[in-house]
């Protein structure tokens, strides 16, 4: 199963529910190999805290300079020189996530749809889960990442702004991809968010929410994810809620070239 997670505005906490999706799936489920997919190649907050000093990334993969499992890399997150998530394996982004358009574009996009078919096939085959984080802003490879997925999984904040920009995102995915709208994580929510949390099921069925948690400034400034500098913390235990949640979730694969279509065709229109 691959999810990819989107939040429509920057510093929504997207990367840091990301990792803590993918921390617990591999926690909950340790005979399964989880992956952890850095899709932001401008902040890299996954690489910095999971996998530093990594040298083959994503960008090296869609590039072609090395295949796929040159690029991946198990969770550097240890103690006592024991691995804490030794079925967690990471792929960084890199600094660049396509080679920039040069000649003939219907070629370009046919090659894109080509490296992406393979990509998805080789994910699946490799990964039981597989958690995506994309970029903040909507642009050709957001477009890329969330076609790649099985569903779609929202970030939000208790805000309007950010609620009412992700129900505008969220349908129109489900228009141009059809892609399925797995649920929403309301994120940073003060006490008595009951206002908040009706709000957000507008984008889709409320998966979790995680409180505005000092645990997860400190985690943030010793460069670890929440999850696993204070595991029992309340953002960490409302984020195993949601990994306990999508690792029941039963969805049905649909290969990456006939979502990229649709989108291609729709764009066109």
């Amino acid at each position: 199963m691959i999810l990819s997670l989107i939040g429509t505005k920057g510093g929504a906490g997207k990367s840091t529910v990301s990792m803590g999706l993918a921390i617990w799936m591999s926690k909950l489920r340790p005979e399964e190999r989880v992956l952890l997919v850095e899709g932001d190649t401008h902040v890299q907050t996954i690489q910095l805290k999971m996998c530093p000093g990594a040298e083959r990334t994503l960008s090296d993969v869609l590039s072609e300079e090395c295949g796929l499992e040159e690029a991946l890399y198990l969770c550097q997150l240890r103690s006592g020189g024991t691995a804490l998530y030794p079925n967690l394996s990471i792929l960084p982004a890199g600094v660049q996530f396509l080679p920039r358009l040069r000649g003939d574009p219907v070629e370009f996009l046919r090659v894109t749809k080509q490296k992406f078919d393979l990509l998805q096939d080789k994910l699946r085959k490799l990964f039981q889960r597989v958690v995506v984080d994309t970029p903040a802003s909507f642009g050709f490879e957001h477009l890329l990442l969330t076609s790649i997925a099985d569903g779609l999984v929202y970030v939000v904040e208790p805000s309007d702004d950010s609620i009412d920009a992700t129900v505008r995102t969220a349908r129109g995915l489900e228009r141009l991809l059809g892609s399925r709208t797995v649920g929403v994580i309301l994120n940073r929510a003060p006490e008595g968010e009951e206002e908040w949390k009706e709000k957000a099921r507008k984008v889709g069925r409320l998966l979790a929410v995680v409180p505005d948690d000092p645990a997860v400034g400190v985690s943030f400034r010793q460069n670890l994810p929440v999850v696993a500098a204070y595991p029992t913390s309340p953002a960490s235990m409302a984020l195993r809620t949601a990994a306990e949640t999508l690792l029941n979730l039963e969805l049905k694969p649909e290969p990456f070239g006939r979502k990229f279509k649709r989108a291609i065709e729709k764009l066109g229109e």
